[in-house]
């Protein structure tokens, strides 16, 4: 053979190895092409479509972070937050650099939008549990704390409700944790221990909430209530 063709035909062989040991890479399978489908239709605003493609790209590929990018982003355009969160997850754990910190930005913009839909209709623990993992996301995130303390009222004012006092006195206390001189949580936990009949607790929490309120007729009558029954 002469040396031109041996040249060749290696070339060849090492260009046929080189695709083979690519076959995982998107761009050498099907996961790329699905993925560029979807992308198509998500530049012109169709989200809706354009999500079993990123879908399938997922799944032809597990390990094709911009597809679960996007694949999130075209839930969270659709306002469907609980279902953009798992492929935001799992961008954030994939991707690499810049990427990585948009990925970040657009979970916490997910699980944010959850918080707030489970709030809105009532469910106030799986609002919580999302809103605490927005500070875990975004420690410094000064909204994200306020969220949670909104929540984590509501979750204990319905616990009192409810009945459930040990769980409204772990929301208070959650809260407490948050901000040490939040008049509400003093005063909602004191009406907990008031409940579950731990007066002297209910009456130092109903006096830490006068300190804070000094005209908070509603601490003053708990604490009424409370130095009645010593």
């Amino acid at each position: 053979m002469r040396p031109k063709k041996l040249c060749m035909a290696l070339v060849f062989v090492i260009l046929v190895s080189v695709i083979n040991s690519c076959a995982g890479i998107p761009f050498f399978s099907g996961a790329r092409q699905e993925f560029e489908q979807g992308l198509a239709k998500f530049n012109v605003g169709k989200y809706e479509e354009a999500i079993p493609h990123f879908s399938k790209a997922t799944e032809l590929d597990s390990e094709y972070a911009e597809a679960y990018l996007y694949l999130g982003r075209s839930y969270l355009s659709l306002q469907r937050w609980s279902e953009a969160i798992p492929p935001l997850r799992t961008a954030y754990r994939l991707s690499p650099g810049e990427t990585r910190k948009e990925a970040l930005n657009l979970l916490f913009d997910a699980v944010m939008g959850a918080a707030g839909h489970e709030f809105r209709n009532g469910n106030f623990r799986s609002s919580v549990e999302y809103l605490k993992e927005a500070i875990k996301l975004a420690p410094s995130s000064g909204r994200a704390k306020t969220e949670l303390m909104k929540s984590l009222m509501a979750l204990g004012g319905k616990s009192i409700s409810d009945g459930n006092l040990k769980d409204a006195i772990s929301a208070y206390k959650d809260i407490l944790e948050l901000s040490p001189n939040y008049f509400d949580a003093y005063l909602g936990i004191a009406k907990a221990f008031f409940k579950s009949g731990d007066y002297e607790r209910a009456l130092e929490a109903a006096k830490k909430a006068l300190e804070l309120h000094p005209s908070s007729d509603e601490a003053m009558s708990l604490i009424r209530q409370l130095l009645l029954r010593r």
